[in-house]
Order: structure tokens, then sequence, then C-alpha cells
């Protein structure tokens, strides 16, 4: 009896010039699977079962590319394809010039946040003492990207700089220490609003309930608020992956 045709996903990762690929089987794989690219870099080809299963890919590959062996049993297999050609200037100019709307450097403690319908205080000056970025919405793939790509630098060159640095410690925690104070943010770290402390992106700004004023909470499970004025809707949810 053939086994399940596979299902395959493909994904365009343009921020670090990548497709993600991703297949899952019907049934455990064997020595026969194969897998393949077209000669024009623009297809991916899976041969697993006796069936011969195409992807059109998101965006086109190094054809020559090599594809890593898939392991013998599993049913879940997933390779990293490198796009091809050099990366259009427009798209890195667009890249360097969009920029948010505000920052966590252009907020200070005295900033005021009023409702938009009917202008009551949401948030009052002094009520944040701390503000900080959350991170793109390309920092998940871009941490994967570092997490399978950063260099193995040998031990005693880590204590070495630590040590000229007048640092100690793991060259690993004290930069990713660093960064999540700066930033707000770290490798492995879920978003919470603290008093006092609110978090800020192009579209969103994260806060804790009680920094805020003249909100009234309408439905404990979503956590969706109003203004007293029932006029403008809020979503909180106090935390984000």
């Amino acid at each position: 009896m053939p086994g399940l045709t596979p299902l395959i996903y493909a994904e365009l990762l343009s921020n670090i010039r990548q497709i993600s690929v991703i297949a899952a089987l019907g049934t455990s794989c064997d020595a026969a699977i194969k897998v393949g690219l077209s000669d024009d870099g623009q297809k991916f080809t899976l041969y697993h079962g006796g069936q011969r299963s195409t992807l059109n890919l998101p965006g086109k590959v190094v054809p020559n590319a090599q594809l890593q062996r898939p392991i013998l049993g599993s049913k879940e297999l997933s390779w990293r394809l490198p796009l091809a050609g050099p990366p259009t200037r427009p798209d890195a100019e667009g890249t360097q010039n969009n920029e948010a709307p505000w920052s966590s450097r252009s907020l200070r403690e005295d900033s005021e946040f009023l409702c938009r319908g009917c202008d009551a205080v949401v948030i009052r000056r002094g009520a944040i003492n701390t503000w900080k970025d959350l991170p793109s919405e390309n920092w998940a793939e871009m941490m994967d990207f570092w997490h399978c790509h950063k260099p193995d630098v040998p031990e005693h060159e880590r204590v070495h700089t630590h040590e000229s640095n007048g640092t100690s410690g793991h060259g690993e925690d004290v930069a990713g220490h660093s960064v999540a104070n700066v930033k707000g943010y770290g490798a492995n770290t879920k978003f919470t609003a603290n008093s006092g402390v609110a978090f800020v992106d192009t579209t969103t700004f994260l806060v804790t309930p009680s920094d805020c004023s003249n909100l009234e909470l309408l439905d404990e499970q979503k956590v969706a608020m109003h203004c007293f004025s029932n006029r403008c809707l809020v979503t909180d949810t106090s935390t984000q992956d």
C-alpha cells in the first residue's frame, strides 16, 4: 500500500536570504528517499514511498546547493536553502530607512497618553519610568539564523576578552545580559510588562494594567478593555512571546 502524499511547505526568509523547507511524511523515511532542486533553482523535489512531490519555491535558490541528507526513520524533515544572487540595493536602502514612528528613546518619563475618542488620560505622566523596545517582526528568524551560524569561539579567547575588558564570566552570558538590559529582550525572552516598565514597537504599547487609568475591563479571558466613554478599545495581554 503506497504511503500518504507528503506535505511540503516553503517559507521565504528574505532578511537572512534563505528559504525554509519543511516536509511532513506519511511514513518514516528510508534509505530510498531522495531530495533535489531543479536546474533553475525554483523547484524542490522529494522522492519518497514511490511518489514524487514537487513544490514551486517562493524564490530562486542556488541550484547546486548541498541538501542535508534526511535522518532515517524521521517523518518530519527540514532544509535551509540559500537564495541565489546578491541582495537588491533598493531593498537594502528601504530596510535602513524604515524607521518606526516612535522608539523607546523618544519616550520619556513625562510622556502622557490620551484616549483618541474622549481625551481621557490612559497613561498618566510619570507612570512609566523605563521604556524598552520590543523586537521587530523579523527578530525570531534573525535569532534562529544566529543560533544556527554563530561562531564557535574557543574558551580561552572568550576569557581573555573579558579580562581585557575588566569583566569575568562567559562571553555569551555577558553579551546576552547586556542586550537584555539595553533592548529589553534576549534569545529566549517572554515579554512581561511590570509596573513602571513598558515596551513599545511600531504598532504596540505593552504596559501592565496597574499603570493605566480610566480603563474598564470587559472580558477577563480576552483581556479586552474600553475607556470609560466606551469609544476606544484597548487590548492588553500584559505578555508577549
